[in-house]
C-alpha cells in the first residue's frame, strides 16, 4: 500500500457499511412444497417400477397398470396446483415459455411430454368390457415391442427431469444463497426415490406380490445418500452472507422439527427399518407401510423447511467521503 503524498501516511480505505439486512423470503411455502413432493413421488413411482419391471405386479385396472395411473394422478395434481398457487393462469403459460432460461418452463414441459407418453405408452391396454379400442397401436402397456419401448424410454427421460428439475428450480435462484447449491436438488432427487422405492412396496404388499430384499437394500441406500448430503450441506460455507441467516433459522426456529423429525424420524429411522425389511423377509410388509408414513413426513418437511429458511443475503457498501 503506498502513502499518500502529502502526508507520508497510508491512504484510509472506504469503510463497508450495511446497507439492508438480510430478508427472509415469503414467496414459496406450503404450496411449493407440496409441489415438489407430488412432483418427486409421480415421477419416481413410473420410474423405479419401469426399471425393475415391477408394473404387472402392482395391479391392474381396466386393462391397464395401477401404478402408471397413480403415477400421472399425481402429477396431475402437482401440476394443478402450481397453476392454483401462481394466482393467474398466464403466470404459468409465461413461465413455459422460457425453456431456454428457467427449469420450472422445461420441468412444466418435462410434465406435459411424461404424461402425454406415458398414457399413449399404456393406451392400448384399455379394455372396457370386451372392447379393447386401442389394441391396432402397434405397442402394449409393457413396451415389449421396439417402439413400445423406445416411448417408454423418452417417458423414463421426462420422469427423471420430472423427479430432480424442483430442485434445480432452487438451485438457479441465485439471489437466495441457502438454495444456490447442487446440494439441493441431489436433496430432492435422493428423497423422492426413497419415497418412490417405498410406495412401490407398499403397492406390492396390497396386491400381494412378494418385496425383494434388493428394494429394501435400495430405499436404505438412497437414505443414507440422503443423510450424507443434508449432513454436508448444512455443514459447509456456513458464514456465507445469506445461508449463515438461514442455518441459524432452521437451527432455532424449526431445530426441533429438523433435527428431530426431517433427520431422525424422516431419515435415519426408515433407512434402519429398511435394513431390518431386508434382512427379515417377513416384516417387510408392516415395516414398507411404517415406513413410507416415515418417509413422506420427511420427504415433505425437508422440502418446507428448505423454504422457509431462504434469506436474501444482506446488501453491504463503501462509504466513501468525497474530497473538498
Amino acid at each position: 500500500m503506498s502513502a499518500s503524498p502529502t502526508t507520508g501516511q497510508p491512504p484510509t480505505l472506504p469503510r463497508v457499511v450495511p446497507l439492508m439486512p438480510a430478508v427472509l423470503q415469503h414467496e414459496w411455502d406450503l404450496y411449493h412444497a407440496t409441489w415438489f413432493t407430488l412432483m418427486g413421488v409421480g415421477g419416481g413411482i413410473f420410474l423405479l417400477s419401469r426399471l425393475m419391471r415391477l408394473e404387472r405386479g402392482l395391479g391392474v385396472w381396466l386393462g391397464l397398470p395401477v401404478v402408471d395411473l397413480v403415477s400421472f394422478a399425481v402429477i396431475g395434481v402437482g401440476g394443478l396446483l402450481l397453476i392454483w398457487s401462481l394466482g393467474r393462469p398466464l403466470r404459468f403459460l409465461r413461465a413455459v415459455l422460457k425453456p431456454g432460461t428457467s427449469w420450472i418452463s422445461r420441468g412444466a414441459i418435462a410434465d406435459f411430454v411424461f404424461v402425454v407418453l406415458g398414457g399413449a405408452l399404456i393406451l392400448p391396454g384399455l379394455t372396457l368390457g370386451t372392447a379393447r379400442p386401442f389394441a391396432w397401436l402397434p405397442w402394449d402397456p409393457w413396451a415389449s415391442t421396439t417402439l413400445g419401448r423406445v416411448i417408454e424410454g423418452v417417458a423414463l427421460a421426462a420422469a427423471l427431469i420430472v423427479i430432480v428439475y424442483a430442485g434445480l428450480v432452487l438451485a438457479e435462484k441465485a439471489a437466495v444463497t441457502f438454495w444456490r447449491s447442487w446440494a439441493i436438488p441431489t436433496q430432492f432427487m435422493l428423497s423422492s426415490l426413497a419415497m418412490s422405492t417405498v410406495t412401490v412396496m407398499v403397492m406390492q404388499t396390497l396386491n400381494a406380490t412378494p418385496i425383494e430384499s434388493l428394494e429394501c437394500w435400495l430405499l436404505a441406500a438412497f437414505l443414507a445418500l440422503l443423510l450424507a448430503a443434508i449432513l454436508w450441506h448444512v455443514t459447509t460455507r456456513t458464514t456465507q452472507p445469506g445461508k449463515a441467516e438461514a442455518l441459524a433459522r432452521l437451527h432455532t426456529v424449526y431445530g426441533g422439527m429438523f433435527w428431530g423429525v426431517v433427520m431422525a424420524v424422516g431419515t435415519v429411522l426408515p433407512m434402519l427399518l429398511a435394513i431390518v425389511a431386508a434382512l427379515l423377509a417377513p416384516s417387510r410388509d408392516a415395516l414398507g407401510v411404517a415406513t413410507l408414513v416415515l418417509t413422506l413426513t420427511g420427504g415433505f418437511l425437508l422440502r418446507l423447511l428448505t423454504l422457509r429458511v431462504g434469506y436474501f443475503p444482506p446488501v453491504s457498501g463503501a462509504l466513501r467521503v468525497p474530497k473538498r
